[in-house]
């Protein structure tokens, strides 16, 4: 009896692991050819691109990185607050890793689930390998999201010599902002930044008048970001980005 007891303590606990610790976290997991992508519908037969997210004790499984950023993207436009516990593939084995810890190749050179243009790796090394051309971004869970991720604010404006029209220009505090820039009536070409915001890499806006594209995600608040020439250090104008800035002020 004591030897069919403890038997027993061991099939218990062997269960429990299963099922993800017995009332733990589910294991990300997905059956090839059996389960399907909670956006599209699809029946996901490459693991090896898939990811998904943990909502209400479960694994909701995506066929690609472009279904779970679509789903994602429009719960935070729709006020809600997305899952944390978001897990990506890795394209060479199909072993899921957190987001956070993921690196993003975004290629037009690879056939992609969806065309969704993009493989992750559990390593910026891994993803780095696989780089093979020059067009190809290795960037990390926000940088996908602000690159590929619908933009929350678009922002259109022209440069000219008196400087940046519309002078002021907005957002709101963890928005996406795609920022459309031409220039008009310059005699060269304007290199400019975002003064307190150094993660932003300093745009260039052709003399030819050209239209460029810049996307950043807005994460701090404030009352003026000015907009800067970088040779010479010239206001051309400004950003204000709406928000709290802490989370006490937030909640109130």
């Amino acid at each position: 009896m004591k030897d069919h007891g403890m038997f027993r303590l061991a099939a218990i606990a062997a269960f429990c692991v299963l099922v993800a610790g017995c009332g733990g976290e589910p294991t990300p997991e997905i059956m090839a050819g059996v389960d399907g992508c909670a956006s599209c519908g699809m029946v996901i037969d490459r693991v090896n691109e898939a990811a998904g997210w943990i909502e209400g004790g479960d694994f909701v499984p995506f066929c690609s990185p472009g279904c779970l950023l679509a789903e994602h993207d429009a719960l935070r436009r729709s006020g809600q607050t997305p899952p944390e516990a978001v897990f990506l593939a890795d394209y060479r084995d199909g072993t899921f890793a957190p987001a956070v810890e993921t690196a993003f190749l975004l290629t037009d050179h690879v056939p992609t689930v969806m065309n969704a243009r993009v493989v992750c790796f559990n390593s910026v090394m891994a993803a780095g390998d696989m780089r093979q051309h020059d067009d190809e971004i290795v960037t990390d869970w926000t940088g996908y999201r602000v690159l590929r991720g619908e933009p929350d604010t678009v922002i259109e404006t022209v440069f000219g010599p008196g400087g940046m029209d519309p002078e002021v220009v907005t957002t709101n505090k963890g928005d996406i902002v795609l920022w459309r820039a031409r220039s008009e009536g310059l005699e060269e070409d304007l290199t400019w930044a975002i003064k307190g915001y150094p993660e932003v890499e300093p745009a260039i806006v052709a003399a030819t008048g050209a239209e460029i594209e810049l996307r950043f995600m807005a994460t701090r608040p404030g009352a003026g970001f000015p907009i800067e020439s970088v040779s010479d250090g010239e206001p051309l104008g400004m950003i204000k980005v709406s928000g709290a800035h802490t989370a006490d002020e937030a909640a109130q």
